[in-house]
């Protein structure tokens, strides 16, 4: 018995299929724009975002939940090879204040748009390390001041917001510069201010400096019912701070940087 396929794939350059019927025009035009629209999604930059970030909150939350004295060590090690990993492809943010930070700064290294799926993408990579590690450890925990005196709380909010806008404004002068880069030290400087900040201010906020990590943690803790309900009284501080800071840190760098708007450039 003869065999004869049929090859019914669709020229969208001519509009014919192979059965030799003809593909009607109007067909043919949305066809185009759909696969233009795809193609202008950066989809690597955001897988990139999604395992970096994913690794530097699983390591988050490995390392507070055994309660390992190297965890500064640990995390900065984790964001610095992450970001040497990945920064070529997405600029290594694994983080929506840094996203946020660069944005602002205004020179056209990201689009809203992609500002907006990358922190999407952030936000559930957090939530999907966050449920690994509670899986893994069968244990999780909440970001919160030392305690619920005002105090501790208005300082917690007050290192969060400058710790960010430290890591921040690093990244901004280090690794988006049109003066400083490339250069073979960035991720290298970046990981070491967040194990910087770690020791510095673990023992007041929980070092958070990320709202991929605090809503990742939080959520997390929700889900495993090991939540009283009063831990929902941080998020708001742990996402809202490092945001403060990240726009603190692109006006700082807006005025540290004239040659990168077009001012006198710098030494």
């Amino acid at each position: 018995m003869n065999e004869h396929t049929v090859d019914v794939s669709i020229d969208t350059a001519g509009g014919e299929v192979g059965t030799g019927l003809s593909c009607p025009h109007a067909l043919n035009e949305p066809l185009k724009k759909a696969s233009a629209i795809l193609r202008s999604f950066a989809w690597d930059a955001y897988m990139a975002e999604f395992v970096g970030t994913f690794f530097l909150v699983l390591t988050i939350g490995l390392n507070v939940v055994q309660g390992n004295d190297l965890a500064p060590l640990s995390i900065g090690a984790i964001l610095m090879v992450m970001i040497f990993a990945m920064g070529s492809v997405s600029g290594g943010h694994f983080n929506p204040a840094v996203t946020l930070a660069v944005w602002l700064s205004r020179r056209q290294k990201i689009t809203l748009r992609d500002a907006g799926i990358y922190w999407v993408v952030q936000l559930l990579a957090g939530l999907v390390a966050g449920l690994t590690y509670s899986g893994v450890l069968g244990a999780s925990f909440a970001l919160e001041p030392i305690d619920d005196k005002r105090g501790t709380i208005m300082s917690a909010c007050l290192v969060e917001i400058l710790y960010t806008c430290a890591l921040c404004l690093v990244i901004l002068n280090v690794a988006t510069t049109n003066q400083d880069t490339p250069n073979h030290y960035f991720g290298l400087a970046i990981g070491s201010t967040v194990g910087s900040a770690a020791i510095a201010i673990g023992g007041v906020s929980g070092c958070s400096l990320n709202p991929a990590v605090s809503f990742g943690v939080t959520i997390t803790h929700v889900l495993t019912m090991e939540s009283e309900g009063r831990h929902w009284d941080y998020i708001g501080l742990y996402l809202a701070a490092p945001l403060v800071g990240a726009a603190l840190a692109a006006a700082i760098f807006y005025a540290v940087r004239p040659a990168e708007y077009g001012g006198k450039k710098d030494k």
